[in-house]
């Protein structure tokens, strides 16, 4: 199976901690709406960092966060980024709420997905891809009609881990088939038979080791177009290029 590279654009302020779930969150987000967002600086250089790494090399697309686009200068570094041909853009939602998390409201995530929709591929044009990643992987059945209602083909939030079934009430199956029944393509992220991958697993110990392992294994050959092959994803943050002094880099089988 082909490897579909990815990475969210998560800044210190989108940690569930910090903001976008009802109880885990320090500051209350009873709305989708944000503005006057701010990229901190350890984003700024992860995200140098990310530049260095991925021109010349593999394929790869970033799920934004639209408010980001409220930040000069971390739009300066996306406007390199989105000039890369090995570039794609992709939608990861407005402000990071956790949609799951909340109580269901079609009308609300659909709002938000058309002005973030509007947003990012504005800015990204020939880059932009009708994809999208639920921020923080919480996802329900019900998100599935917005989705397609607003134009989305590819859905990329299925973490098919026991660990994390809490996020969107214990049958990731239900996910898929939702997806799939309102014309989407779904495309899970690697998990082992341990527990979760992708995202923070790849650093929190002990699933990190397996995760490497797995990446390795599965990363021999990476596509950009998720859509037409059947790849499995496997996706990271800018905030990990942070890691080691700036030297992390994903784990990857080939870099090309």
């Amino acid at each position: 199976m082909m490897a579909w590279l990815s990475v969210d654009t998560d800044d210190e302020i989108h940690l569930p901690a910090h903001r976008g779930h009802p109880h885990r969150s320090s500051n209350s987000m009873p709305t989708w709406r944000t503005e006057g967002y701010r990229a901190s600086p350890r984003l700024l250089n992860a995200t140098d960092r990310f530049i260095e790494w991925v021109e010349d090399g593999p394929q790869v697309t970033i799920f934004l966060i639209a408010e980001q686009l409220d930040c000069s200068e971390f739009t300066k570094r996306m406007d390199i980024l989105s000039a890369m041909p090995n570039i794609l853009i992709a939608c990861h939602g407005w402000g990071h709420r956790c949609w799951s998390a909340w109580p269901e409201d079609a009308a609300g995530f659909s709002e938000m997905l058309i002005e973030s929709r509007d947003r990012i591929s504005a800015y990204a044009k020939s880059s932009w891809r009708p994809w999208f990643r639920a921020p923080g992987g919480y996802v329900a059945p019900w998100m599935a009609g917005p989705l397609a209602g607003a134009g989305f083909r590819l859905d990329s939030s299925v973490n098919p881990s026991r660990w994390v079934n809490r996020k969107m009430g214990g049958d990731w199956s239900v996910v898929q088939q939702s997806m799939e029944q309102c014309g989407l393509i779904e495309r899970p992220w690697l998990t082992t038979r341990f527990g979760p991958a992708c995202g923070p697993a790849l650093s929190l110990f002990p699933f990190s080791v397996f995760a490497r392992r797995a990446w390795r294994r599965n990363s021999h050959s990476i596509t950009g177009e998720p859509e037409v092959e059947n790849a499995l994803a496997l996706y990271w943050h800018l905030l990990d290029h942070g890691r080691n002094s700036g030297h992390w880099q994903p784990p990857l089988a080939v870099r090309q």
